[in-house]
């Protein structure tokens, strides 16, 4: 049996996935009108740059390499700074194209809610799915007949994974979408200044080192053994003040409406 707090746990996830980025927008919106097209701009730039780009070279590109390459791509600290190459890179090249005119603070805010909305429903939303419907499956019965069909190390696998998991797991997988949320939208403003005053190599350049090195630091992390919930709260922590130095950096020198100059500073 699965536990119902492994169930609750993995709704309220689903929900983090789903509610924060939508609700994060029409928050936005309700101060920011035409913010809907930074949203969407968002979204498309992850799923060029992981979807359609990164993922599937890592898939079947990468391993085809000779060494060191292949050591190096695969590598933790490798992994780390090409989904930051990649995703910021996207970023930077569909804010070029899409979005000329739409500089304000809240359009970074909300491309980057589109951003990491995006991979917080393909990444975890979508699993938290599955989950929860294996999960009545199994405390209803209905799970045999399914695992009848399947490979029985694999069908006893899963069984295992969703009875033997805390409910901690579930929920700390909302927490961290919390923060990689934010940290997309602190790199979209990061990209979105470069682009406003001039320095877009500089920005972009910035916004790749603190994409990977967040990355690299959650990962070393939990490598070294760290309790999952301190680190996941810790990160919410520490990007929810790097968000606030970036607003009040800057949000007043950003263009304050559609089509409009930035302001001076």
């Amino acid at each position: 049996m699965v536990a119902v707090s492994s169930i609750v746990a993995m709704a309220v996830t689903l929900v983090v996935c789903f509610a924060l980025p939508l609700g994060g927008l029409l928050l936005v919106r309700r101060r920011h009108p035409r913010v809907g097209r930074a949203f969407a701009c968002g979204a498309l730039a992850f799923f060029v740059a992981q979807v359609a780009t990164r993922l599937p070279l890592m898939a079947l590109v990468v391993p085809g390499l000779p060494d060191p390459a292949r050591s190096v791509l695969q590598s933790i600290p490798g992994a780390s700074f090409s989904a930051g190459l990649f995703e910021e890179t996207g970023r930077l090249v569909v804010m070029l194209l899409l979005m000329k005119a739409f500089h304000r603070l809240a359009d970074g805010v909300a491309f980057g809610l589109g951003h990491g909305g995006l991979e917080a429903v393909l990444i975890v939303g979508l699993t938290m799915v599955n989950n929860i419907v294996l999960a009545v499956l199994i405390n209803t019965g209905g799970w045999a007949s399914i695992a009848a069909a399947l490979p029985a190390g694999q069908a006893a696998a899963v069984e295992r994974a969703l009875t033997e998991t805390g409910w901690d797991a579930f929920a700390l997988a909302g927490v961290e979408r919390v923060g990689a949320i934010g940290l997309h939208i602190a790199c979209s403003l990061v990209i979105l200044a470069g682009i406003v005053h001039h320095r877009k190599l500089l920005a972009w350049a910035a916004a790749v080192a603190l994409h990977g090195l967040a990355n690299l630091g959650v990962i070393s992390a939990a490598q070294a053994g760290w309790p999952a919930a301190a680190i996941e709260f810790g990160f919410v922590v520490l990007i929810a003040g790097l968000l606030w130095a970036l607003v009040r950096r800057l949000g007043p020198t950003l263009p304050d409406a559609v089509g409009a100059a930035p302001a001076p500073g």
